[in-house]
């Protein structure tokens, strides 16, 4: 066993010093990289996203965003209230994922739903201030239904579908646009078989349910815009947002992304906000222009700065320079030089 300066233990310990400073180059400069921004909304002027977990807002013209929550659990899919005084989210503050409001600005956070199930917000009713969400807490296997509920856990409805997972209603809430699955946390691409899903339209003062898409692919996450429905589909083999006309039943393309999908698309106020690689693009229903938004996530980032780890007990191996005046030593996956002194 090779030792210098009496033992591989004390190189070791050195080499605490250099891994502290391998994990400071790691890291990228601040402003250089940014990080993931998933499962946007929209409202007038405001985009709210989450990003590491949490939920954060900036301006939909662009600019530095603001952190909204920062509890050690995670927040996803948060949604904008009608008036846009109140965002609806997912989260895990007491350990299981409930719905959760709190006010557009963040703060005063209230819990809405208790149940041992997952309750995954889906947005809000437009009339009955409302917040839909899904739940297989009355089903089985992979199945859920749709409900809503007040945000102050008031007055939950069940809605009459016997699957859903997605849903928009019509402006004046006599009809709605579903999904009966809901895969998008799955990562299949170009998928086509019994799980594929396909947009049905429900009206209530008809009692009547009709198929609106007949893609073997993916036709997923219907949004309500006037008398137009939008949704995302694979149909040019890239998800790209699609447009339903329900005067006419035509259906055209109405993004051209071709590099990444688009994902998690959600309407507030006449536009559709939506992950793209990463960043955060929004779609202006009128004019059909699409611009991605440049928003600047400025994180603490706790876990990405340097810091010191003992590791001169998982010293793995161990090697010496020619002349003795260094050694090389392997710790937790790294390779280290040090000096002899």
């Amino acid at each position: 066993m090779l030792r210098i300066n009496g033992s591989i233990r004390a190189i070791a310990a050195a080499a605490a010093l250099v891994l502290a400073a391998a994990a400071g180059t790691a890291a990228a400069p601040q402003g250089k990289v940014q990080p993931l921004m998933r499962f946007p909304d929209i409202h007038g002027d405001t985009v709210v996203f989450v990003c590491g977990g949490d939920i954060w807002s900036a301006p939909a013209g662009g600019g530095t965003a603001v952190k909204l929550t920062v509890h050690d659990g995670e927040e996803f899919y948060p949604k904008f209230s009608p008036d846009g005084s109140m965002i609806a989210f997912t989260g895990e503050y007491d350990g299981n994922g409930d719905v959760y409001v709190m006010n557009a600005g963040g703060g005063e956070i209230t819990r809405v739903t208790f149940h041992p199930g997952y309750d995954q917000v889906v947005g809000w009713h437009p009339l009955k201030n409302k917040i839909i969400f899904n739940s297989g807490r009355k089903a089985f296997n992979r199945f859920t239904r749709l409900y809503m509920i007040s945000p102050d856990g008031t007055g939950i409805e069940e809605l009459i579908m016997h699957e859903a997972a997605q849903g928009s209603f019509s402006s004046d809430g006599t009809k709605i646009a579903y999904n009966r699955v809901g895969t998008e946390n799955r990562t299949w691409k170009r998928y086509k078989g019994g799980l594929a899903q396909d947009v049905y339209l429900f009206d209530f003062e008809k009692m009547k349910d009709t198929k609106i898409t007949d893609f073997p692919g993916t036709d997923r996450l219907p949004m309500w815009i006037g008398d137009k429905i939008y949704f995302s589909s694979d149909r040019d083999r890239v998800l790209n947002i699609h447009e339903y006309d329900t005067a006419t039943g035509n259906i055209r393309q109405v993004t051209t992304h071709s590099e990444y999908d688009v994902r998690r698309p959600s309407e507030g106020t006449g536009r559709i906000v939506y992950e793209l690689g990463g960043d955060i693009w929004m779609l202006d229903a009128v004019s059909g222009k699409t611009a991605r938004i440049d928003i600047s996530v400025l994180p603490d980032s706790p876990e990405a700065r340097p810091w010191y780890k003992d590791v001169s007990a998982e010293a793995a191996q161990i090697d010496c320079s020619p002349a003795g005046e260094r050694a090389l030593v392997v710790a937790r996956g790294e390779v280290f030089t040090v000096p002899a002194e």
